[in-house]
């Protein structure tokens, strides 16, 4: 009876190990190629930017909600991941998009451009419709830790399928379309002048 209880306990830890390694490994998504540049180059090389995002998007996960059932619940999916945190790969797009440095140890930066995410997800309005969404508070600060300019930004653009690809390529087009907003938005900035205090001789 104990050889037969043996013989039984390891077929089945077999069986949980051989259908463990049946499991497909995870989809990982990033932003693709480096993004194409926006600006001439050096137009904004003393600018340094940085992106906040909150603690529950400081993960790989991709995020979706169900606002059609619980919009106040995030959910994850299960078989795909982003290859970095989204925070730390919209961050890389904005620099490579607006020719800005990184704020580590930048002292040469005469402003800072903070991009604080509110919400960057995919949503879906019924199970077969959604939409990308990406929220964020925009702030540019000068050398004098002086605010400079800030807005709100939102934006959306539909995925084309109700799923994990549909929606990373949603976001992605939708981080996109930040970097043109925010390049607008700083040259506007430059021609009415409110970028001088932002220059290390001012």
């Amino acid at each position: 009876m104990k050889k037969v209880l043996i013989l039984f306990v390891a077929s089945l830890l077999s069986a949980c190990v051989g259908g463990a390694r049946n499991v497909p490994p995870a989809l990982v998504y990033d932003f693709g190629l480096p993004a194409k540049r926006l600006v001439v180059e050096g137009t904004w090389s003393r600018l340094a930017l940085e992106v906040r995002s909150p603690t529950w998007t400081d993960s790989r996960n991709i995020d979706f909600r169900l606002v059609y059932e619980e919009p106040l619940k995030k959910r994850e999916y299960a078989d795909s991941r982003w290859a970095s945190s989204p925070g730390q790969m919209l961050a890389q797009q904005l620099r490579q998009q607006l020719g800005a440095v990184s704020v580590g140890g930048n002292a040469a930066a005469d402003c800072l451009l903070r991009v604080e995410l509110q919400e960057f997800s995919q949503v879906f309005d019924s199970p077969q419709k959604s939409r990308a969404l990406v929220q964020a508070n925009v702030s540019l600060i000068d050398t004098r830790r002086q605010l400079v300019a800030e807005r709100q930004v939102v934006i959306e653009h539909p995925a084309a399928s109700p799923d994990a690809h549909g929606g990373v390529n949603a976001l992605v087009k939708v981080s996109t379309e930040l970097g043109q907003q925010l390049a607008d938005w700083l040259a506007s900035l430059e021609k009415n002048n409110a970028l001088k205090s932002c220059r290390s001789g001012h």
